[in-house]
């Protein structure tokens, strides 16, 4: 994992999403690094709800996925829990499942990746401020 990469997608996440720890008491970013498939991750944990911004370096592609936090703990499932229950979900998708028909996304081809993180970490702020308030008040029935 390139380790100025991590460093940058960090510090693009703390200044783009700054919103979420002061104005809905998330907490500060957290940064995890798989160097074993090459992910960086972002956390903004709440009392029920993470934030996860998702770096995968051999794909050059962002992800931000809303997951569930379970005693203080984000939940270590991918998508579903042993019972069937959505614990984690990407952000794009979950707007779409609820409804969302807007483009949310903005082309980056062509960008160099680094102007790729700034656009969409832009477009994941427009997403939870346009139609993400269930997310930014942390509700526990985002995912259902």
């Amino acid at each position: 994992m390139n380790r100025d990469l991590a460093q940058y997608f960090f510090d693009e996440c703390d200044k783009a999403l700054a919103f979420v720890v002061k104005d809905h008491n998330f907490a500060p970013p957290q940064l995890e690094i798989n160097d074993k498939i090459n992910f960086v991750f972002v956390t903004f944990m709440g009392k029920n709800l993470a934030i996860e911004m998702i770096l995968d370096e051999r794909e050059s592609d962002i992800t931000c996925k809303i997951a569930r936090v379970f005693g203080g703990k984000k939940t270590t499932h991918y998508a579903v829990d042993e019972n069937g229950i959505r614990v984690r979900e990407g952000l794009f998708n979950l707007l779409r499942r609820r409804g969302v028909r807007e483009r949310l996304l903005t082309r980056v081809e062509g960008l160099d990746f680094r102007e790729q993180i700034k656009v969409m970490l832009t477009d994941v702020v427009h997403m939870l401020k346009k139609h993400g308030q269930e997310v930014l008040s942390d509700s526990p029935t985002v995912l259902t």
